[in-house]
């Protein structure tokens, strides 16, 4: 691996970030020819080069194949760069009116010159926002280190490491994952895919690149089976910058405690508004508190919520606060929904002991002459018996 120093004089290559997380087929060989394709294009995204168009608008690019290939068998490269003619690439942009998804080819025409080792392309005018748009961002790497990498998957994660290298921290479901790396139907176990993708990418980083990354897999939302990717991003040195650092760290704490996408959604608000640091050192004395026991089990994530709403700004919307509402005001109208159910029961059940129990006004009014009829007949066997005394 080149040292840090080499490294800096290496030729840098800028590269949108429509292309670093964009879903493509292409192969090793592609992957080379597109990284020289894609500094020919950051001349003409700088203006240091001006680029000839044909009547539809198409750029004219002329390539030096020996720049790609080593000695002169160019057979091989031809045959990737015609067939990358056939793939299609998508990507999507942004607008105020909305989102656009674009299906195109890269290349409009080849033409080779035998002999000469030099090609000429045309690219389609559709494609040019995939190269050459930045409004979403970009992605620098070393072209010499890109090329030097072996796999095709460790390009790509060395794609993504120096994207998101500034945070120190990458995060995907698996699902995305898959699609990016374009192995959907390929490595469908989750250990072969970590043995022929993500570990293979991480030891070649780790060997012949400036950054590499550890990472951790992750059941999030019920799921049994892995379903999210995380990556530490680091130097091969294994050190990580400061704001990486603070990033990460933040990060373990949050997600211990919320367990799933909150940790992060609040991560990248923290981040955006710079207070990374101030966050980190927070909450690193906040985790001490919580392994003291100083505060509850029980009362971790209203505190947490309230931390970081009221002393960093975020909002209800990112943390679980507006949710822990709404589920209180749901249990309160359940409990409140079952105890005036209890009470309608409970009426009905009286009124009923009442109805069976209750006596018509006839049974009544017949009830009232039964008893004045017992107490005359009783009155009369009185009567009788004294009667009889007398006469006896």
């Amino acid at each position: 691996m080149e040292t840090s120093e080499n490294q800096g004089k290496l030729p840098i290559i800028i590269q949108p970030n429509a292309i670093t997380s964009a879903r493509y087929d292409f192969s090793q060989m592609q992957k080379d020819f597109m990284y020289h394709f894609i500094e020919k294009m950051n001349k003409y995204m700088t203006k240091d080069m001006d680029f000839i168009r044909d009547l539809f608008g198409n750029l004219i690019i002329e390539i030096n194949l020996k720049d790609i290939v080593k000695g002169e068998n160019y057979t091989q490269m031809l045959d990737a760069i015609k067939d990358l003619q056939k793939r299609t690439i998508s990507y999507h942009y942004n607008r105020k009116d909305g989102t656009y998804d674009v299906t195109t080819h890269l290349i409009a025409s080849l033409v080779h010159k035998r002999g000469t080792g030099k090609i000429t392309l045309k690219t389609t005018e559709e494609s040019l926002p995939f190269i050459s748009f930045l409004g979403e961002g970009f992605t620098s790497y070393n072209k010499v280190i890109a090329l030097s990498l072996p796999s095709y998957y460790a390009k790509r994660m060395y794609e993504l490491c120096c994207r998101w290298k500034d945070k120190g921290f990458y995060r995907t479901t698996l699902k995305e994952f898959r699609k990016m790396m374009m192995v959907e139907d390929k490595f469908i176990n989750v250990s072969d895919l970590k043995k022929n993708v993500i570990d293979l990418s991480e030891k070649m980083l780790s060997k012949d690149a400036d950054l590499t990354f550890t990472y951790a897999l992750r059941k999030e939302n019920g799921s049994k089976a892995f379903n999210w990717l995380e990556l530490n991003i680091m130097s091969t040195g294994g050190k990580a910058g400061n704001k990486s650092g603070w990033y990460t760290k933040l990060y373990n704490i949050l997600y211990h405690i919320y367990r799933d996408s909150t940790a992060m959604f609040v991560c990248d608000f923290i981040a955006d508004r710079q207070e990374l640091k101030r966050a980190s050192e927070r909450f690193t004395r906040l985790q001490k508190d919580i392994d003291s026991g100083k505060i509850k089990v029980h009362g971790i994530l209203a505190y947490v919520n309230k931390v970081l709403e009221s002393e960093f700004g975020v909002p209800e919307s990112l943390t679980t606060s507006k949710l822990e509402k709404e589920k209180k005001k749901k249990k309160a109208e359940k409990i409140h929904a079952r105890l005036v159910a209890d009470k309608a029961a409970k009426d009905t059940s009286e009124r009923a002991e009442m109805e069976k129990h209750k006596r018509s006004v006839k049974e009544i009014i017949e009830g009232m002459i039964s008893g004045k009829n017992q107490e005359d007949d009783t009155a009369r066997m009185g009567e009788a018996k004294i009667g009889d005394l007398f006469k006896k």
